[in-house]
């Protein structure tokens, strides 16, 4: 039997969202944490989980609290990475939590039209709140990301996956700055909270035994958000770039705010094998991840895990390149080798219409059938 899964995001998708459906789903935040802290930042954060409720329905909302370490001198200040005990939420309403921002780039949410999920450019539609976050914030670029990554000896399946999920973030930003994915001033990509969210998620993927991923459409959102680059239209232009990359099925669901983070988008974008409908698959069980505020909608994603026959293909991202700096960490008989996953086959429709009055309808019989 193949293991599948299936990212139902009714409120959009962001790093700290895919944690939190992921520890609801089994994954243990002890194994996490462990995982986590070989890459050698857990100084800089702290990570914990608690229940909490969405519009009635219980969820676990993950936190990655940043520590003075993350922001000014990883060597002298801050917490350490230990795991604290998931909690148990006092109100139905979620609590104003200060859920990192997945990328340092976003400063501070809107009070109406900020991001609802705690990221770099927080989730509008996905309740993340974000925290203001330092100028001296700690910005790391891409090669040593990569170099943390591989030294951090993951699993090799969550390791493929954590730079592949990276480099495709880099090379969205790339496109947008018109620099190489390495020269990238990454407030987004070195993050701490933002490595936390995808090198997690996708030791998450792994424990749970994910062969394959698959995504539904996602909404688009709407209104400003702030960033490290000033007020920015909803989606981010990072998130729209990988919406174009990737040819995503896009919508509205009707809440102007962010729904979509860049981390969040990078994840689905680079894991997912196709968008669209849940895929055939007997269900097992499924993980609730909450947003950090409430919405008209739940803001949960819901990640389904389910069983099929065995035709479906392996688990793969889109790209597998390293950068120069970081591929040199690598031996030959070590290097990653990842291919690029199927899009969803979609099929392209025009429609052309006109309206006409005062004509003879024999006229317009005639035209219809040299036409048609």
């Amino acid at each position: 039997m193949t293991k599948i899964a299936y990212l139902d995001c009714p409120t959009g998708i962001a790093g700290d969202m895919c944690l939190g459906a992921l520890v609801d789903a089994g994954v243990p935040l002890d194994y996490l944490s462990e995982a986590l802290r070989r890459l050698g930042i857990d100084k800089e954060y702290r990570l914990w989980a608690e229940r909490v409720q969405r519009n009635g329905q219980q969820a676990t909302k993950v936190h990655v609290d940043l520590s003075a370490a993350a922001v000014i001198d990883a060597s002298v200040h801050g917490e350490t990475g230990a795991i604290a005990p998931i909690k148990t939420a006092h109100h139905a309403s979620p609590h104003p939590n200060h859920s990192p921002t997945e990328q340092a780039a976003a400063t501070e949410t809107d009070d109406l039209q900020a991001h609802d999920h705690s990221h770099s450019y927080s989730h509008a539609a996905a309740p993340h709140a974000r925290t203001d976050r330092s100028h001296h914030e700690l910005v790391r670029h891409l090669p040593e990301v990569e170099r943390l990554i591989l030294a951090a000896e993951l699993p090799a399946r969550a390791e493929a996956w954590s730079l592949a999920v990276f480099r495709k973030l880099a090379e969205a930003e790339g496109a947008i700055h018109g620099v190489p994915p390495e020269q990238v001033h990454f407030h987004e990509v070195g993050a701490t909270d933002a490595i936390v969210d995808i090198v997690g998620t996708c030791l998450g993927l792994d424990w749970l035994g994910i062969d394959r991923l698959y995504c539904s459409p996602l909404p688009a959102g709407g209104g400003t958000i702030r960033a490290a680059h000033g007020r920015l239209p909803v989606p981010a232009p990072a998130v729209l770039k990988l919406f174009e990359l990737r040819q995503v099925p896009i919508y509205s669901n009707g809440i102007d705010r962010e729904m979509v983070t860049p981390t969040g988008a990078a994840i689905a974008t680079t894991l997912a094998a196709g968008f669209g409908s849940p895929p055939t698959m007997t269900l097992l069980r499924v993980g609730l991840g909450a947003g950090s505020i409430s919405l008209p909608l739940p803001n949960i994603l819901r990640l389904w895990i389910g069983e099929t026959d065995g035709t479906q293909q392996p688990l793969k991202t889109q790209h597998s390149k390293l950068s120069s700096e970081a591929a040199l960490l690598k031996t030959q008989n070590s290097k990653l080798k990842t291919q690029n996953s199927p899009h969803t086959p979609l099929q392209s429709i025009a429609l052309l219409e006109t309206q006409i009055d005062d004509l003879n309808p024999q006229a317009i019989g005639y035209v219809y059938e040299a036409l048609f």
